[in-house]
This record gives structure tokens, sequence and C-alpha cells, in this order.
């Protein structure tokens, strides 16, 4: 006869797998929604596969902030070639909720062999009322192309035990912060630099950065969360200012960064 505590570990065992397998499920299908919207944007162009894959409240950087729709159904039709694959992936608890990050190339014409432009692009994507996947939020980072590389994707494990939940307070607390809440896998997103995580890091973190908080949304799980807004960077002649896009994720009980990127404007 088993034991009744045992049974109840193999019960509850049994439920973890069965939720972890759901949930790398719908990762995967996010993962192939975004492979999806590039191949769309190869075959069919940039604005076209915009348009269909942003959600409607989408928001996009032209270079500010904007309503992804409006902004690219201004755009005129380019022949240029933009391609990308998500490198990492991660998923909420609910799981309708996450984001992806990757390379991407650019090319004038779909015939070129290389690339003009490079950089990596991060995304959050929400499952809508019809099941499908839309972004709702995208920003990209640029750096020479004589740095891409090729990256084996890497999607998050899921995390062991029961996802905690953030507060709408905490998160604008910590978006604003001088000292902002970096994880040690925390990608970050730096102009003219290929991406690297913050444990890679030999420098100290960054204080001298001021966020205003312009837009944020929240996973209907409250383990993951998106931010952007303007940032200035110094001051006088050598300040900088520009747009940053931020992805959190509840660890160790609070908000922590799962992405950090800062686009700088034109000067």
């Amino acid at each position: 006869m088993i034991k009744p505590f045992l049974l109840f570990l193999l019960l509850l065992f049994g439920g973890f797998q069965t939720n972890n397998a759901a949930r790398d499920k719908a990762l995967e299908s996010m993962a192939n929604a975004e492979r999806a919207f590039s191949a769309a944007s190869v075959k069919n162009g940039i604005k076209a596969a915009f348009l269909e894959n942003l959600a409607d409240d989408a928001i996009v950087f032209l270079p500010g902030p904007v309503n992804g729709k409006e902004g690219y159904g201004k755009q005129p039709e380019s022949p240029a070639k933009l391609s990308w694959y998500p490198a990492y992936a991660d998923i909420s608890a609910s799981p309708d909720w996450g984001y992806t990050t990757g390379p991407y190339e650019l090319r004038p014409k779909p015939e070129d062999e290389k690339p003009t432009g490079a950089g990596f692009y991060l995304s959050v994507w929400k499952k809508q009322a019809d099941g499908k996947w839309k972004v709702a939020v995208d920003m990209g980072n640029s750096f020479s192309p004589d740095l891409i590389k090729k990256v084996v994707y890497q999607p998050t494990p899921p995390a062991k035990g029961k996802a905690a939940k953030g507060t709408e307070a905490q998160l604008l607390q910590q978006d604003t912060a001088t000292t902002q809440a970096y994880h040690p896998e925390t990608i970050v997103y730096r102009a003219g630099v290929y991406p690297y995580h913050f444990k890679e890091k030999t420098t100290k973190s960054e204080t001298d950065v001021t966020y205003t908080t312009l837009g944020h949304d929240i996973s209907p799980a409250a383990d993951m969360a998106f931010t952007y807004g303007s940032y200035t960077r110094g001051s006088g002649e050598q300040a900088e200012s520009g747009y940053y896009l931020k992805v959190w994720k509840v660890l160790e009980g609070k908000w922590q960064l799962a992405a950090h990127n800062l686009v700088p404007g034109k000067k």
C-alpha cells in the first residue's frame, strides 16, 4: 500500500509535470509566432508583416513610442529585407504573456548577400481573444554587422514551485529607481554593443540615468511585466537622451529585470 504522504508527493509531482508541459507548449507556440513574423517580413515586406502581427494597441518606437499600426501604416513600402529569429524567450505562468529577443539583419535589397544593418530586437507578445499571439511592444537596438554571430535558441526553463506575484506600485517604483533591479541573467542592450548578460559586466551599475515611465503592462499572472519610457543620462553637452523598454519578472519575491534596453536619440 502506498503511504498517503508518498501518494501526495506523486500527485504533486505529476501536477508540476503537466503544468510544465502546458507552459513549454505555450512558450514554443509564442516562439513559432515570432519565427512566422520574420518569415512574413521576408516574403511580404516589412510593413505588411508588422501590420499583420502587431496588436491593435501595440507600441513601437519610430523613434519615440507610437501606436504600432498607426506608425507602420504611415510608412512607405520598402524593398528592404528584414529578418530575425528568437535567441531567448520566456513566458508568464498565465501562459498568455511573454517575450522573445534575438538578432536581426537588414538588407537594402532582398538579393543583397551582406546585411548593412544589424542588432537585437526585444518584443513582448500577448495572446489575443481569438487565441493568436500578437506583439504588444517592440524595440530594436543596433550594432555593427561585423558583430553578427549565430545564436542557439535558449528558452527559459520553467521555474520551480508556484510563481510569485508583484504589484503595480512596486513595479513603477523599481522602474524609475536610480539603482536598477538587475539580475545576473538580465539581458542588457546598449547601442553599438552586442547584448550581454549583466553577470558578464565588470563595471558598476549605471546610476546616472533618469527614467520617466510612459507606459506599462503586467501579465494576468502578475509575474511578468514591461515598462517603457524616456531616459536621460548625464548632464550638460555630454547628456544623452532616448527611450527605453524593460521586461520584468518576479524573482525571489520581487520585480527584477529580465531585459533592459536603452536606445539613444539622434543628436
